[in-house]
């Protein structure tokens, strides 16, 4: 098993956590926010380096860890719905329409973790599937069938 060793921790932060930051407040709308979710990120670095294996860039790891941690924030009843008004309907958001965004914003509170990570990562950040898949780890096949099931989540809710 190779052993990958990272950069000391305060280098890591200066040059990559204005990028966490930036993804942070992204998804949540709020910079108070997404200053703990920079913390958060960061202090799980620390206390378990060895999360990141070395298997894509570090940055593509911070994304990721960020992204995951945002939406484990997102889940919580009382900022849920204040980030996917705020996000959402946002001027200069996704260029979705009210209805879809509207189904995106229901979708979030229901999806199980994988299958939101992957409607922000499609829907918001407007990704395609490869960009899903390295983010992920998995096979583009994988991606292509979570949204299969988000595609169905939204018909069955019409």
């Amino acid at each position: 098993m190779l052993l990958v060793t990272l950069p000391p921790l305060d280098r890591l932060y200066q040059s990559h956590g204005p990028a966490v930051l930036r993804r942070a407040r992204q998804l949540l709308g709020s910079d108070a926010e997404a200053r703990e979710v920079l913390h958060d990120v960061f202090a799980a670095l620390l206390e378990k380096p060895e999360q990141y294996a070395g298997k894509s860039s570090i940055m593509t790891f911070l994304y990721s860890v960020t992204t995951h941690h945002a939406l484990t924030r997102l889940r919580r009843e009382r900022n849920r719905q204040r980030l996917l008004e705020r996000h959402l309907d946002a001027p200069g958001s996704v260029g979705h329409s009210g209805q879809a965004r509207a189904e995106l914003r229901e979708l979030l509170r229901e999806l199980p973790e994988e299958l939101a990570t992957v409607a922000v990562y499609h829907y918001l950040d407007e990704m395609t599937q490869e960009e899903i898949a390295e983010l992920l780890g998995c096979s583009r096949q994988w991606v292509t069938k979570l949204v299969a099931r988000l595609k169905g989540r939204v018909e069955e809710r019409r």
